[in-house]
């Protein structure tokens, strides 16, 4: 067993009640592109999109920020290239680990619907530990998110037409197989986490 270090993230959707909640452990050795494929899995996406990490602070009253994408992506045009990294280069260390408080750490998927995700990094341990204990998710709320739903506000609109049963809308774009609406299991998330990492591993970085 070695010693390792282990990051305890929650990560929650921005703007939206009731609050959508995940609360993962995984360790500081891991790229940021495998902390991308675990919060899609737990958030219940597919990978069927784009996705980046955003890093800000303020520094003598202006807000400075860093972005770290996919290799795929290149957003030169609107990011200074000295502030842009590549999520499978990057540890969750070097994304982590900085002597300024005020950090704002967000996790970006499908730059359409713009699913935007805050991290709050809740504990930092160093111990002894088998690495396939992780990653692993000890707590969360509220259902998963939808692939192509219209973000938060579609998302919303989605779960109030399934409480009042008014789907005829969603059966017209969707035909009779609606999306389904997802409360969050952390005995479910769990048996699905790894083989779905995996899955979107692959998906991602070897184009399957």
């Amino acid at each position: 067993m070695a010693i390792h270090t282990i990051y305890q993230i929650e990560a929650k959707l921005d703007d939206f009640q009731p609050v959508i909640s995940r609360t993962i452990l995984i360790n500081a050795e891991r790229s940021l592109a495998y902390l991308g494929y675990t919060l899609i899995s737990a958030f219940g996406l597919e990978g069927s999109h784009l996705f980046g990490f955003q890093k800000s602070f303020e520094l003598f009253n202006h807000q400075q920020s860093y972005y770290y994408f996919l290799p795929a992506m290149n957003l030169s045009g609107f990011v200074e290239t000295d502030k842009q990294y590549n999520v499978m280069e990057t540890n969750l260390n070097q994304f982590f680990s900085s002597s300024n408080l005020n950090n704002q750490l967000s996790f970006q998927y499908d730059f359409g619907d713009n699913w935007k995700i805050s991290l709050n990094v809740e504990s930092i341990e160093t111990k002894a530990i088998f690495l396939h204990d992780i990653p692993t998710l000890i707590g969360g709320s509220g259902y998963g998110l939808i692939e192509d739903i219209g973000g938060n506000s579609g998302l919303h609109d989605y779960i109030e037409a399934f409480g009042s049963g008014d789907l005829d809308h969603y059966y017209q774009i969707f035909g009779n197989q609606l999306p389904y609406l997802r409360p969050f299991s952390l005995a479910i998330a769990n048996e699905k986490l790894k083989p779905e990492i995996s899955i979107l591993k692959r998906q991602y970085e070897d184009n399957e």
